[in-house]
């Protein structure tokens, strides 16, 4: 079983809970003694291990990383090991489940942040039945899920054709005319320009590239919300750039180790307003943006799973 360890000593044999860390720029094991059997209480020793790993990563973060989200750092961390933790063999049905409400409360929030009419129950009833999708919204919400188990799967590649693909499968059935092509216009977004679209797909490349030679150096997600608005600053897309944009940042987070985070539609205009300072080199509000909904997503989910509605996950999830 992954990082438990059997070591046999004298002929006796002993279990140990091991777990490899980098901490400060150098490579240590956090180690605990399990005892003579693996005990009973192995998944309430695993909760408490990681949560203390977490605290000991959260304290060696880079100073200057630490600075770029405050005093978000410990919240990251910490999502970022339980989301580990959920990927361990002994939590397949709570990984099973949280990637089940992830889902429906991204779909919800993300999409109604965009004018969507899609409500929780129509994705729970897309979510538990096999329907073929007839209505605006069964498409949008199988083209979502869809979607993303696209850009969290291996086929997910950092170049343009994915890219162009995630909105590809979003909006095909639903807006064919510009599904998965660049915009062929200008779009203003709150009274701003964007990139000009003739100048979209070189700006595109050169954003790759960036994110390419940066993807070891930077800190994930850090990297992964400079990626962000600067997306969101080209809005390469005549539409949906938003859905794009929050799954492809997802994407890169998941991709890393990292838990995946919901932007909550209730505070839609302060994420667009984080957005629009960032791209004025003010990053602040964005950082601190992203820590606030990190901890607002965990809870969300703890409190759907609370509610009962859904008690098994779906197989239209799949694995990540």
């Amino acid at each position: 079983m992954k990082y438990i360890k059997k070591k046999v000593i004298k002929g006796k044999q002993y279990y140990y809970f091991e777990y490899p860390l980098k901490t400060h720029n150098k490579r240590t094991t956090y180690t605990k003694y399990l005892g003579l059997d693996i005990p009973p209480d192995i998944k309430e020793r695993f909760e408490a291990y990681f949560r203390e790993i977490a605290s000991i990563t959260s304290t060696s973060v880079k100073p200057e990383d630490k600075q770029y989200f405050h005093a978000g750092i410990d919240s990251i961390e910490l999502a970022r090991y339980k989301y580990r933790m959920l990927n361990h063999e002994l939590f397949i049905n709570e990984l099973s489940l949280f990637n089940t409400f992830f889902y429906i409360l991204f779909v919800l929030n993300s999409n109604r942040s965009e004018g969507s009419k899609v409500t929780r129950k129509d994705i729970e009833k897309v979510i538990k039945k096999r329907i073929e999708p007839r209505t605006l919204i069964e498409k949008e919400v199988i083209n979502s899920i869809n979607t993303i188990n696209f850009a969290f799967s291996k086929n997910m590649k950092w170049n343009e054709k994915a890219i162009k693909n995630i909105h590809k499968n979003l909006f095909w059935n639903i807006y064919p005319e510009i599904a998965g092509k660049y915009k062929k216009v200008n779009n203003i977004v709150n009274n701003s320009a964007t990139t000009d679209w003739k100048k979209v797909h070189s700006t595109m490349k050169h954003l790759l590239h960036w994110y390419k030679q940066n993807k070891k150096k930077i800190y994930p997600p850090i990297l992964a919300l400079e990626f962000h608005w600067r997306f969101e600053s080209i809005h390469p897309f005549e539409d949906g750039n938003g859905r794009v944009g929050r799954i492809i940042l997802n994407s890169m987070l998941v991709q890393q180790g990292y838990a995946p985070v919901i932007f909550f539609t209730q505070n839609h205009h302060a994420y667009c307003n984080a957005i629009n300072k960032a791209i004025e080199g003010l990053k602040k509000q964005l950082a601190k943006h992203f820590t606030e909904s990190i901890k607002k997503t965990n809870l969300a989910i703890e409190k759907y799973q609370f509610e009962g509605v859904i008690k098994g996950g779906s197989s239209k999830i799949g694995v990540w």
